[in-house]
């Protein structure tokens, strides 16, 4: 799986989730991906970072703990230390 990080995300993007809890991207559409699938994360067609699919969540299940945001999306998991950074 790619996904471009548009400009807006990317100063969030290298802060950890609150312990207890996996990072996720969300999707309006649900994913083509598995688990166990590589995501491969994009700045401006660079890519910036790795990590492994570790589950798929439907829309409605749950929300970012810290902004309570992104709920009625599809939510492509993966596990901290499956996340490695290309810079």
């Amino acid at each position: 799986m790619k996904i471009n990080v548009p400009e807006s995300a990317r100063s969030e993007f290298w802060h950890e989730p609150p312990p207890g809890h996996n990072e996720f991207w969300g999707f309006r559409f649900k994913p083509k991906c598995i688990p166990g699938d590589p995501i491969y994360f994009y700045f401006d067609g660079e890519m910036v970072a790795t990590a492994v699919v570790s589950h798929i969540e439907p829309p409605g299940k749950s929300s970012c703990q810290e902004t309570g945001r992104f709920k009625n999306l599809w939510k492509v998991h993966w596990n901290n230390d499956t996340f490695s950074s290309n810079r």
